[in-house]
């Protein structure tokens, strides 16, 4: 042993100096306990052949009809002082003491596991050894094994960790000693899916599938456990997207009930579109996910298992632009997913009701309060977008408070908003109605969502309603929640008439409902020569993701291409493998007469500044319909570079549309696909029209809403204020379907939806 081991043994136990137990066994050589705590004083010296001479010494002397008993008390006394090692950290010394209770117990299966464990922390050569020597122990029991079950799901997480992607063989090995006798638990699986649903929530994708796979090999039919292997492996993006569809068809294939049959087709229609997989599949999956939809809405039913339905409902956007009928259909969700939910927390809802109707302090009592929740405070395009806003706060007039519902303690940007906001910065990845309870406990006046349907944590607190005015800002289109008081927008990404399908207040900032002060751009790393592409070539380029894209749209973008010379089109698409990409593309280009060497196909940048940088080789960027970009076309502005977008109707197909006039570009705005064509190719072959483009957007940077955010700071605080009177006066607002008071919204006992 070291000297480093020496030094420990004043704050380990609590024993005697080793002439004092010296003393006592010549005193009175039969007390055998003399024996253990002298040879563990010895142990803990560093001197471990002493030891073991001391501890064989009773064994061998005095008999062995009680040398059973004596060997009992001696691994019980070890046993307390390695647990007591690892209470205080010392984890060499209690991995030194569970050797030698190995050497007096060897089939101790937690002894094993727990030196197993103490190993991965200390990184000790013998680990396999170790493992292995597990296995064998476990091989040659008669009996079923007694060990904790806790236990060895935290070894299997350490050993995980070791290399999550792909994990020791060992690790399988270990696991398969032991299924057996883990499938008769009651507790084992639930912890095993807990596992995994944290380490998802906590941005860990190969840990989570690893401990829900396992799950899943101890009972193959649980829906749960399948859900928690897609979803991660969807997170991932590219081949395991793919991967991903073969558990999506067993999950389905299992499925009965309407809320499994939904989750099911939501999770192959996020395959489907983001692999680039099968357009024909993706809409056949489509109509059946709708129309189970449509009929749980109709169906008025009150199951608990309807909870699910919390956030589900984003493919409505993604595969057609028809929000007068969608929306209600999300409308309808909204409404009984947050009824089913009201039923099992109705005391924390209590708790918040009590507070909205004890007091409404005055706006010259106090700053008000307001929470910002998101997942997204971090490397995301929402965590980019909201900074400003946050970052311009006037602090006399607004206390701004943090809730984060994602942890990435290795992303730079969380940081930075950690680092910012400091103790208002308040981070739960597990428990919603925790955090829920939080807003209520800091009083917040207004809680602003910033995800929407992209986060089922964040549509579970809108829809507990902790705070009196709650808001939809900035990710998605609205959540449809009773709880919901309004949705920002502007007078260009709403049509005047989209109040009548709306349940929550459209309230219309007077300029631009997103404002920031612009992007940091990077080193590009894109070149035309490095393209093949030549000097005088016109480049259309397109990046976004697979959910964006379908071949109606690609036709449009190809036809494009056809008619101007000597053009070339840049494709990337997040989270998809860009020859799958090209897979699905090319078909499509043959019937359309467009020759493939046209097309670039690109991988996704590491950095998203180089994305930014790598823009500036297009000439024009092709938007997608119908769900256009948001943060991509932000980009594309301040790089100072013509986009071509086709206006819908939904919020998703008019964010390209707000933000080119309010940079005050019109050309490149169809109404329809015809336009759409028309635009791009005149654009294409006019220079000089894009050379004027360039100019206005260049100037627009010193001139226009859109890129100041401290005057949007300015303009979305007074709504607030606006808000906060309205709401303390206790006015009402009436839409055209109900009159509704701008107090808290809450289901009452007819399960009608009022404000």
């Amino acid at each position: 042993m070291t000297t480093q081991l020496n030094n420990q043994v004043a704050s380990a136990l609590t024993l005697l100096s080793i002439p004092e137990y010296e003393q006592n066994i010549a005193e009175n050589p039969r007390d055998v306990s003399n024996y253990w705590y002298l040879g563990l004083a010895l142990l803990l010296e560093g001197r471990e052949e002493e030891a073991q001479i001391t501890w064989m010494t009773p064994l061998l002397e005095f008999g062995e009809e009680e040398s059973e008993s004596w060997l009992q008390e001696l691994t019980e006394i070890l046993l307390h002082s390695a647990q007591e090692q690892e209470a205080n950290s010392n984890n060499k010394l209690a991995w030194v003491i569970r050797q030698h209770i190995e050497e007096f117990i060897p089939d101790d299966i937690n002894n094993l596991l727990k030196i197993i464990e103490l190993n991965t922390d200390l990184n000790i050569e013998d680990l396999e050894t170790n493992i292995n020597q597990l296995v064998e122990t476990i091989s040659q029991l008669t009996e079923t094994p007694v060990f904790d079950e806790n236990l060895l799901v935290k070894v299997i997480e350490k050993l995980v960790h070791l290399d999550p992607v792909t994990p020791p063989p060992f690790v399988d090995h270990l696991l398969e000693k032991f299924i057996i006798h883990l499938s008769t638990s009651d507790t084992i699986i639930p912890l095993l899916k807990g596992k995994a649903e944290a380490y998802y929530r906590f941005s860990q994708s190969y840990m989570s599938i690893y401990f829900a796979k396992v799950a899943l090999h101890l009972d193959p039919n649980n829906l749960d456990c399948i859900r928690k292997i897609v979803a991660p492996l969807q997170r991932l993006g590219s081949d395991y997207t793919k991967e991903s569809i073969d558990w999506v068809k067993k999950y389905l294939a299992l499925a009965q009930k309407p809320i499994d049959q939904i989750n099911g087709y939501h999770y192959l229609l996020d395959a489907l579109l983001t692999s680039c997989a099968s357009w024909e599949k993706a809409v056949q999956a489509y109509q059946a996910y709708k129309l189970y939809l449509s009929n749980v809405v109709n169906s008025k039913s009150d199951d608990e298992s309807l909870v699910q339905l919390l956030s589900i409902g984003a493919f409505l956007l993604y595969m057609e632009d028809n929000p007068r009928e969608n929306r209600l259909i999300r409308n309808g969700l909204a409404a009984l997913s947050q009824q089913v939910l009201w039923k099992s927390f109705p005391e924390n809802i209590n708790t918040y009701q009590k507070r909205f109707q004890s007091h409404r302090p005055a706006l010259s009592e106090r700053p008000l309060r307001i929470g910002y929740l998101s997942e997204c405070f971090r490397t995301h395009s929402v965590g980019f977008l909201a900074w400003w806003l946050l970052k311009y706060h006037d602090p006399q007039q607004f206390d701004i408070y943090l809730y984060s519902l994602k942890e990435n303690i290795y992303d730079p940007h969380q940081q930075a908003y950690k680092n910012e906001f400091g103790e208002r910065y308040h981070q739960e990845c597990l428990s919603m109605v925790a955090m829920a309870d939080k807003i209520n406990a800091d009083e917040i006046d207004i809680l602003v969502d910033l995800d929407s349907l992209t986060s089922y944590g964040g549509c579970a607190i809108l829809a507990l309603k902790p705070a009196p005015i709650q808001i939809s800002w900035l990710g998605y289109d609205g959540t449809g929640f009773p709880t919901v008081d309004y949705f920002m927008a502007d007078h260009y990404v709403l049509p005047e008439s989209a109040q009548d399908y709306y349940t929550e207040k459209i309230w219309r900032l007077p300029e631009n409902y997103i404002g920031i002060d612009g992007f940091t751009i990077g080193t590009p790393t894109l070149t035309r020569e490095s393209l093949d592409i030549p000097e005088d070539g016109i480049i259309y380029f397109s990046s976004q993701t697979g959910l964006k894209r379908n071949p109606q749209n690609i036709r449009l973008q190809l036809q494009i291409l056809k008619q101007v010379p000597n053009s070339y089109f840049l494709l990337k698409s997040h989270r998809t493998n860009y020859q799958d990409l090209q897979d699905f593309i090319a078909p499509i280009a043959e019937a359309e007469g467009v020759d493939l060497k046209q097309l670039r196909f690109l991988p996704s940048a590491p950095l998203d500044t180089e994305h930014r940088a790598n823009l500036a080789i297009a000439d024009v960027v092709l938007d997608t319909y119908p769900y256009n970009g948001a943060t991509t076309t932000l980009e594309t502005l301040w790089m100072g570079i013509p986009i071509v977008t086709r206006v819908g109707e939904q919020f998703a197909a008019r964010n390209s549309y707000t933000m080119m006039m309010n940079v005050g570009v019109t050309e490149g705005i169809a109404w329809s696909d015809e336009e759409y064509v028309e635009w791009g190719v005149r654009l294409g072959k006019d220079e000089k029209l894009r050379q004027e483009i360039v100019w206005k957007l260049r100037k627009s940077r010193q001139t226009s809403p859109l890129w100041n955010g401290k005057k949007f700071a300015r303009e979305m605080e007074k709504a607030y204020l606006q808000m906060w009177q309205i709401y303390f006066s206790g006015d009402v607002y009436c839409s055209s379907s109900s009159c509704q008071s701008l107090n808290p919204g809450y289901p009452d006992s007819d399960n009608k939806v009022f404000m």
